[in-house]
């Protein structure tokens, strides 16, 4: 959707993006930085994230789909692009000739992968605990064996708990990173050495140096926020803002009830705008129950109502100026005052992660120099 056909419309700062991936690059050296662009960038917009970081330096990238791979090589995306799952069989040969890597973790998968000619990359998946895919120790054999005769490109696996902070926590990374060094162990046993070696997610990079070896896989930092709370002293900047204008401002009579469900009171006359964006586009109604607010001018207003499907009220109080066409900053800066995706998230009890893939395809995304604010 055209940027310039609705007056709501998602930022993703050039220079956010380029920051963090140099940040986070010199923390990982030597270990190189693998940006995770997979569900469109995590909603910036996969093609153009990717384009940036390619300028800023980045020659790998993950995805979850050969779709999502197939779409950035399209777009001229050079470097190493690797699928986190595996593939359907029968898109192996798109793989291969889009130049994609793919991931294998179970002995059917490597025999197929293993029939492709030798210039289809292949990463191996060990399951560490995460439990969700990858293949166990004891399969390492037998896949290393229809393996046998090509080089493996990268043997990896998955956190679950990294960025959280709790003894138990800790100890169970710390075991993840047991179980990897095992099957490395058992991987050279049988005469296979990968030519890198990847666990560490955002949270891996940031928390626990010990698991960075060749190359970590960084998503959500990229995108400017640290996983669990911030105990780096690794400064990132958000990279996109959703900002939407007022359509429409109307006085309401105290004690009314905006929007659908009538939930809550105003609790004085007030005027109440309109604003044309909704839960379609990722604005969740949850925000409301939630407490969220918005930002016109640099202030903080509250949500006077239930968010709807394409639409949400605010409350400006009694007394305010606020004009139609006035721009309306629901993330990222306006004056001195921030609201976060992360600050959603608190508000809607999810996670930063859901809150920036959430926002839909309806929102067109602009690619702009620098962040507001």
């Amino acid at each position: 959707m055209s940027a310039d056909l609705r007056p709501a419309w998602a930022e993703v700062s050039k220079s956010a993006l380029a920051g963090n991936y140099s940040r986070l690059s010199r923390l990982a050296a030597p270990a190189g930085v693998m940006a995770v662009v997979k569900a469109d960038a995590y909603g910036h917009g996969a093609v153009a994230t990717a384009g940036v970081l390619f300028e800023a330096g980045c020659r790998r990238f993950a995805v979850a789909l050969v779709d999502e791979g197939v779409e950035l090589r399209r777009a001229g995306i050079d470097g190493e692009i690797l699928v986190l799952s595996e593939v359907p069989p029968e898109t192996l040969e798109v793989a291969r000739s889009e130049g994609i890597s793919v991931t294998v973790y179970t002995p059917a998968a490597a025999k197929l992968a293993a029939a492709q000619p030798d210039d289809l990359l292949v990463h191996l998946k060990l399951d560490t605990g995460m439990y969700r895919v990858g293949a166990r120790l004891e399969e390492l054999a037998e896949i290393a064996e229809h393996l046998r005769g090509r080089e493996l490109q990268g043997f990896w696996s998955h956190f679950a708990v990294a960025d959280e902070e709790s003894p138990e926590s800790r100890e169970f990374t710390s075991l993840q990173l047991c179980r990897f060094e095992d099957g490395l162990a058992r991987l050279a046993k049988l005469g296979v050495t990968p030519k890198e070696r990847h666990i560490a997610n955002t949270a891996g990079l940031l928390y626990h140096p010990s698991s960075h070896y060749d190359r970590v896989r960084v998503g959500l930092g990229i995108y400017g926020y640290h996983p669990g709370s911030d105990r780096s002293g690794v400064q990132l900047v958000p990279a996109l803002s959703l900002v939407s204008k007022v359509a429409f401002v109307k006085e309401v009579e105290e004690g009314e009830r905006p929007s659908y469900g009538r939930r809550r009171p105003l609790t004085t006359r007030s005027k109440v705008a309109t604003v044309p964006i909704g839960y379609a586009d990722g604005v969740p109604r949850a925000l409301f129950t939630g407490g969220g607010e918005v930002l016109i001018a640099g202030r903080r207003h509250p949500l006077a109502g239930m968010v709807t499907m394409d639409q949400l009220v605010i409350d400006l109080g009694p007394d305010s100026d606020v004009q139609p066409g006035d721009e309306v900053v629901l993330i990222g800066a306006s004056g001195e005052e921030r609201i976060g995706a992360d600050e959603w998230a608190q508000r809607t009890g999810t996670i930063t992660w859901e809150v920036l893939c959430g926002i839909s395809k309806r929102i067109p995304r602009r690619l702009v120099e620098e962040c507001r604010g």
